[in-house]
């Protein structure tokens, strides 16, 4: 889902997550929501800034230390609330992944969240020309090993996430039957 707030701002996953948290999930200053979420300083500045042009977030003048405290707006709340689902993705990079399954958690649906993470370990299938690391050998050019190496790795990164997803969506089914 990417939706258009003006000429060249847009609303993808990132921003829904960011929306999701801040109305959801407590974080009210960007400090606050940086801790909380485990991101850099600098990483989601230009997205609250995106969404509070867009209309979509607002933040109150600065306060002690400058801590501004920021909330959805009407129109936020109102595109989270119908919109959230549109940005479920399930061949994204597995931060997107995470982050998303969160929404769906935030949005008070485990069962999406569990059938969201299921549908992202159909997606991570190996690539076509896996090698076992055996069999990869620089004798050739180094092109050719170059790549053999990358799809190793790739394949050997996609099995881990897929353990990691299979967990994450095992606990969370295990969370819904209780």
């Amino acid at each position: 889902m990417v939706q258009t707030i003006k000429d060249d701002e847009r609303i993808g996953p990132m921003e829904v997550f960011v929306m999701a948290a801040i109305s959801r999930g407590g974080p009210t200053t960007l400090y606050a929501f940086q801790r909380s979420a485990g991101l850099e300083p600098g990483s989601i500045n230009h997205i609250i800034k995106g969404l509070e042009k867009g209309g979509f977030l607002t933040r109150s003048e600065g306060a002690e230390r400058g801590r501004r405290t920021m909330a959805l707006t009407e129109a936020g709340e109102r595109f989270l609330a119908q919109e959230w689902r549109k940005g479920l993705d399930a061949g994204r990079e597995i931060e997107s992944v995470l982050r998303s399954a969160t929404v769906a958690l935030l949005m008070g649906d485990i069962g999406e969240a569990s059938r969201f993470l299921s549908e992202s370990i159909t997606k991570r299938t190996p690539l076509q020309g896996y090698q076992e690391l055996e069999t990869i050998s620089p004798q050739g050019t180094p092109i050719n090993f170059h790549n053999a190496m990358r799809t190793f790795y790739l394949n050997q990164r996609r099995t881990m996430e897929i353990g990691v997803l299979e967990r994450i969506a095992d606990n969370l089914r295990r969370s819904a039957a209780t």
